[in-house]
């Protein structure tokens, strides 16, 4: 099977999104968002069984090189990073274009280097 990467593996989507790759006997590279407590979200209960399938790696699409780097090796990219809470959006608009644009582009660049 083929080699994937999902970011924003640590929501409700994306974390079924990765059991669900991994069910199927793809190798699945899930990216998270660091923290300090190294805490991965719904990503917590994945089903041990699953665990050799997937590759947890904590990074940010913001960051141009971290997207160069994860998208490396991989065939396919589910890009579900997203910032999500629309009220704080208006206070603080910048972090979401920061992650919802430029980490769009930044995913993009890095998957134009499989081309």
């Amino acid at each position: 099977m083929s080699r994937v990467l999902v970011t924003g593996a640590v929501g409700f989507i994306g974390s079924h999104l990765v059991e669900k790759m991994a069910r199927e006997g793809h190798q699945v590279r899930a990216l998270t968002y660091y923290n300090s407590f190294n805490f991965w979200g719904w990503l917590e209960s994945l089903d041990p069984e699953l665990a050799s399938s997937v590759e947890i790696i904590s990074g940010d699409v913001r960051d141009p090189k971290c997207c160069m780097e994860i998208t490396k090796e991989v065939e396919t990219v589910y890009n579900l990073a997203a910032l999500i809470a629309i009220p704080y959006s208006y206070q603080a608009p910048d972090s979401y274009v920061d992650t919802n644009i430029r980490g769009v582009v930044n995913i993009c660049k890095g998957c134009s280097s499989l081309i």
